[in-house]
């Protein structure tokens, strides 16, 4: 078994990432039922090393799955295009203001 993650930062060039525990559903469904694997989603408000990892120097959150190391590509292939879904339907563009 081996452990990976992911850091999705909550402040991109596009917007203001908010992602509810709900909206992960689907990935944990994939990543349960496909691969059998354990994951854990994290809302990390400030910069840091949590959980162990390296030092992440923005806010953000954390997913981390422990699968069997030879499923990991497989895993990562099927995986992102969920992650970034969710990304996509929770990032609040930037209002600015008229004329600038």
């Amino acid at each position: 078994m081996t452990t990976i993650s992911r850091a999705i930062p909550q402040t991109t060039d596009d917007g203001t990432v908010e992602i509810p525990i709900s909206a992960w559903a689907d990935v944990r469904q994939v990543a349960e039922e496909e691969f059998n694997a354990t994951i854990t989603f994290h809302d990390h408000t400030g910069p840091g090393s949590y959980h162990g990892r390296d030092f992440v120097p923005f806010a953000h959150y954390l997913v981390e799955v422990t699968l069997d190391a030879e499923q990991v590509d497989a895993f990562v292939e099927r995986i992102d295009p969920l992650i970034d879904a969710v990304i996509e339907r929770h990032t609040q563009q930037f209002v600015l203001p008229a004329g600038i």
